[in-house]
């Protein structure tokens, strides 16, 4: 009893996952199938039924149909030439349009049924990605992202449909020679001389493509990501002349992915050849063996016979050939699979435990305690170490400290969007890793030090964090961000388009946006992430005005540069290689002449 290698095992346990998507249309997906076998055998009827318009009516030779004598038909057919063929051509007319009716109807039914299953796939794949955690995000190259949900997800398309056409080509490819079998035995044997040949090439170029393809979508990936990097950056690359360096780097990655595809056109213009060539050495070998059967009277052998094996040659090697080009968009597909099938599998590090609730805004005052924490990306050093503090409810606290000293680490563990190593974060007594994921961001707002607005306008990037608003919630939000008149002067006020990445908006414009956003979101609990930084001092004013009005009554953790943001709060953190140096008031901590007062004599704030 033989076993599966791994490979194999994988394999079958990819198209098991994948058949999860496709389950839900298996009726119609049957039904599909059921037509091109239909059509496959209609298609077999022309070839086979060139024997007796040959023998009977242009010959005049006695045949016969699955072993019923057709004599009767033999006698008259000669005579009446012009009527038979009439018949014959009226017949087969009919039958290929019954059977392209059928390939319409197939074509399109195959089309939606393949469309749903890709439906639900890509909307898996968009889904998953908004569930993974950001630590995924920290090491995976974009490009690589939108190849999975996009590039693969096409090759995968390509391959659902060949499925298809592999049982209208099985269908050909099996019944094929049960037909020559039953005209002649003798030149079926002819027939089949060159096929192992052509299954032994096939074999080799099985071995030899998947690597490639596999090769082939990573370098595609890369490539996607220099492209969607240039894009992003193409104001730093024109800033800093690095159109050459940028222009090199793509032209390096792309050489790679050129290298690729020509070493798999290579392998298969060769294939290509020797389908060609194996399926007209075929057909020279049926008419030369046949005409000398005939000759000689060697089997039962008849020149209509010859001729229907020449036009059944291409339902044999033509469905070869095309299994073969199926089998390079099967190799495609399946590398492509396997990518998608990882990828959904991948478990996001931060996750809803078992019977998770969710926290209730109604029994939230703000109260934030970190207790003992530390916490390490992806199982490197630790970034903070033993961090404990205790927030009261509408407290204003200011986390301050050099670079990389782990302010936005801290605070990015409060909405969950990591999960810390050892220790525990509470909300009013709620420890947030028993609650869901989206309730503990429900009451929590975030402003960060870029913001990002989504394509469109700005009212739908105002209402994306609440759509139910009213125009009169909006307009009261834009007013307290100070950004209401600025929108008033605008061509289209909030309609707006606000561009790629909100390209079209200047940065204070975009930063008091984000603010509007968190006053519609109306959260227990807010965070501001160097949002004064790199404004004008009029700017920096509108912005603070509109801070000052938004932590009103509300918990505040701000990481800041500006003193006018910092010497408000109620307690200011300073933080050093993950630890907590120092805690206290502006004027406490200027008055311990410590590292607070260094960072602020140094003009760090």
């Amino acid at each position: 009893m033989s076993q599966d290698t791994p490979g194999q095992s994988e394999s079958r346990q990819y198209l098991r996952d994948f058949w999860t998507f496709v389950q839900p249309y298996r009726r119609p997906l049957r039904t599909v199938y059921l037509l091109f076998l239909a059509n496959s055998l209609l298609n077999l009827i022309p070839a086979y039924s060139i024997r007796f318009y040959v023998d009977l009516v242009l010959v005049g030779k006695d045949c016969s149909l699955l072993g019923f004598p057709l004599q009767h038909i033999a006698e008259h057919a000669p005579r009446e030439r012009l009527t038979s063929t009439a018949w014959f051509v009226g017949s087969m007319v009919l039958l290929i349009l019954v059977a392209n009716t059928i390939g319409v109807i197939m074509h399109r039914l195959a089309t939606r049924s393949v469309e749903r299953v890709l439906f639900d796939m890509k909307v898996k794949i968009h889904n998953h990605i908004n569930k993974l955690s950001l630590g995924y995000f920290d090491s995976e190259r974009v490009g690589t992202i939108m190849t999975k949900a996009v590039g693969d997800v096409t090759n995968l398309s390509m391959m659902l449909r060949h499925t298809f056409y592999l049982t209208y080509m099985a269908v050909q490819v099996l019944l094929t020679p049960v037909l020559m079998l039953t005209m002649s035995p003798l030149l079926f044997v002819v027939a089949i001389v060159p096929l192992p040949l052509t299954i032994r090439a096939f074999y080799a170029i099985r071995v030899k493509l998947k690597p490639l393809y596999r090769e082939q979508r990573e370098s595609q990936s890369i490539i996607n990501s220099q492209v969607q990097e240039t894009v992003t950056g193409i104001r730093e690359i024109k800033a800093f002349n690095l159109e050459q360096r940028a222009d090199s780097m793509y032209k390096d990655v792309n050489t790679r992915f050129y290298n690729l595809q020509n070493d798999i056109a290579r392998v298969w213009s060769f294939n290509h050849q020797l389908q060609h060539g194996t399926r007209d050495l075929t057909m020279i070998l049926i008419a030369a063996a046949g005409g000398a059967f005939v000759v000689f009277g060697i089997g039962d052998v008849s020149v209509g016979t010859i001729m229907s094996f020449i036009a059944m040659v291409g339902l044999i090697y033509g469905p070869i050939g095309a299994f073969l080009s199926f089998f390079e968009t099967f190799q495609r597909g399946m590398v492509s699979l396997e990518r998608i099938i990882d990828f959904l599998n991948i478990e996001p590090d931060v996750r809803d435990q078992r019977g998770a609730k969710p926290l209730k805004r109604h029994e939230i005052q703000g109260r934030v305690c970190f207790r003992d924490v530390c916490f390490s990306y992806a199982g490197n050093a630790p970034v903070l170490h033993n961090i404990s503090l205790d927030a009261r409810a509408g407290e204003k606290i200011a986390v301050v400290g050099p670079t990389g000293s782990g302010k936005s680490t801290l605070l990015s563990l409060l909405p969950r969007f990591y999960d810390v190593d050892t220790g525990s974060i509470t909300i009013d007594g709620h420890h947030i890793a028993h609650h869901t994921q989206s309730s503990v961001r429900r009451l929590i707002g975030v402003v960060f030090q870029e913001t990002f607005l989504f394509y469109g306008t700005i009212r739908d990037n105002l209402l994306y964090v609440n759509p139910e608003k009213t125009e009169d919630d909006m307009i009261d939000a834009c007013k307290a961000a100070n950004v209401y008149d600025t929108i008033e002067q605008l061509p289209d006020g909030f309609d707006t388009p606000v561009g790629e990445r909100g390209i079209k908006l200047s940065g204070g414009q975009k930063q008091r946006l984000a603010i509007a956003r968190v006053f519609l979101k109306d959260p227990v609990i807010v965070i501001l992430d160097e949002a004064t930084s790199a404004v004008d001092t009029v700017t920096e004013r509108l912005i603070q005005e509109s801070i000052d009005r938004m932590l009103k009554d509300r918990t505040a953790f701000i990481i800041a540069h500006r003193l006018s943001t910092i010497k408000t709060c109620n307690r200011i953190l300073v933080l050093d290689n993950g630890r907590i140096a120092e805690a206290g008031t502006h004027e406490e901590l200027l008055a311990r002449r410590g590292k607070y007062f260094a960072l602020h004599e140094s003009n760090r704030l």
